[in-house]
């Protein structure tokens, strides 16, 4: 009788002991989960802008330098534009919501002008860049830099009372003519945008 109820107690504490092991390992499983959510959150935070959810300037960077070394391994060039909407700060002077409105629209309408292969990226509140994914003769850029500005012509289609149009500039970097590295492509492209 004796061994019985030794049974009956390590069986009893044997099953209490697997429920406390089941409870912490079903909260350190939550709490893995909410740290890889939260990583999540801050990768896309760091290399991504929340409005548009383009590529920011340091996803951007990363990825200029991996085409510099794929420009290297094959000797070939690549051009680098950047896209500045010189009257931004106009509209966002009558509201931040229409500015928002404004640049998520802008955005919109530089992926539908390029190419699949390009990358758009969100450099600053009035600025875009791409990079193009391979060499563009001088004509080939010509004529995505004239969908561009076709696509930008027309007013945005924004319910407001004022009245709103895109102004845009538009220059470029050619890599390894211009600069060569990331930063100084980007800064001279944004610098050839502003003249």
């Amino acid at each position: 009788m004796i061994e019985g109820e030794w049974f009956q107690y390590i069986t009893a504490l044997l099953a209490l002991l697997l429920l406390i092991s089941l409870y912490f390992n079903f909260k350190l499983f939550r709490t893995i989960k909410r740290h890889n959510q939260n990583d999540n959150v801050l990768i896309k935070s760091a290399y991504f802008d929340p409005l548009t959810e383009l590529p920011n300037r340091a996803n951007i960077e990363l990825v200029i330098g991996e085409q510099i070394d794929r420009a290297l391994r094959h000797n070939q060039t690549f051009l680098v534009t950047i896209v500045k909407i010189i009257n931004y700060h106009d509209v966002k002077i009558r509201s931040k919501e229409l500015a928002d409105e404004f640049v998520t629209e802008a955005s919109d309408r530089l992926l539908s002008s390029i190419r699949d292969e390009d990358i758009v990226g969100h450099l600053s509140d009035d600025g875009f860049i791409i990079v193009f994914n391979e060499y563009l003769d001088e004509a080939n850029y010509d004529i995505i830099v004239n969908r561009i500005k076709t696509a930008f012509a027309e007013e945005p289609h924004m319910n407001t009372k004022y009245h709103i149009e895109y102004n845009i500039s538009i220059g470029h970097t050619k890599y390894p003519n211009d600069a060569t590295d990331a930063t100084l492509l980007i800064d001279r492209a944004i610098h050839n945008a502003l003249k």
